[in-house]
């Protein structure tokens, strides 16, 4: 028998908000929403699995995973500034991260050709090295994961805690396509001409924030010495709180919630198929 439930592991996820690790997590949405406004939950989705995958690998392996982490925290905060860093300067200068033939083809350096979901999952990656300072909820998760040796468990349970740390950006982006921001004309931007440097506004915009990011994860140890929301005995209270809601609510139950609203969605797609 687990000592937390699914559901205490999601809303420790979503209270990481409240910690130091938030720094990160408007300027990293508008990072990547700027650079390309389109479809922009299906790149929420990215920067989660970039998540996950730095977040994951703890609970499958949890006592070796974080002693390596621990152990190389100063080199990993090192190597994921300086890459987020780079991203920014790439973006700026016109580069983008889409290939040369798709940005012929757009016939200039467009938001949607200045960056790639390989950036998004990047900045993903580095904010779950940044939300490994979040919260007591998070250090039972560990504890309890290293205690039951089952990966399978243990990869999971830090899967759902990656998808509260992201659900904000989730419920950002679907405002954001709900009522179609990407679509505004100065979000659009205008081409600007640097010499034989084509630039464009949206994505400078784009690379500061990917620089400040980058900055801010190299100045503050990976944003772990900056002050929350919070203080720490309100986050600890909050958490506590939390958990004894979701320990409360079965994992039964809850997967048999989420089964239902996974069919609701499904069948709402399909009566709506044959109207369109």
């Amino acid at each position: 028998m687990s000592d937390i439930g699914y559901l205490a592991a999601f809303l420790g996820g979503a209270l990481a908000l409240l910690s130091p690790c938030s720094a990160l997590l408007l300027p990293a949405f508008f990072a990547y929403s700027l650079a390309s406004p389109g479809r922009l939950l299906i790149r929420t989705g990215v920067f989660y699995l970039g998540l996950a995958t730095t977040l994951v690998p703890l609970g499958a392996a949890s006592t070796a995973a974080s002693r390596l982490f621990n152990g190389h925290r100063d080199l990993l905060v090192s190597v994921g500034g300086w890459t987020v860093v780079a991203l920014g300067v790439a973006q700026i200068l016109g580069f983008g991260f889409a290939s040369r033939r798709a940005q012929r083809t757009a016939g200039r350096v467009t938001p949607r050709s200045a960056a790639s979901a390989a950036a998004t999952f990047v900045l993903g990656c580095v904010y779950g090295l940044a939300g490994f300072c979040a919260g007591p909820i998070l250090g039972a998760v560990l504890t309890v994961t290293a205690v039951s040796g089952n990966p399978v468990y243990g990869a999971s349970m830090l899967a759902v805690y990656a998808l509260g740390m992201a659900l904000p950006l989730f419920l950002l982006a679907l405002c954001w396509d709900r009522f179609e921001l990407g679509r505004r004309g100065w979000l659009r931007g205008r081409e600007l001409r640097a010499g034989r440097l084509r630039l464009h506004t949206t994505s400078l915009a784009s690379g500061a924030f990917f620089i400040g990011i980058g900055v801010l994860f190299l100045k503050y140890n990976g944003t772990a010495a900056l002050p929350g929301v919070l203080d720490a005995d309100q986050e600890f209270a909050l958490e506590r709180y939390a958990r004894r809601i979701g320990d409360a609510v079965p994992d039964e139950a809850l997967l048999a919630v989420i089964a239902l609203l996974v069919a609701g969605v499904l069948a709402r797609v399909a009566l709506r198929a044959p109207k369109e």
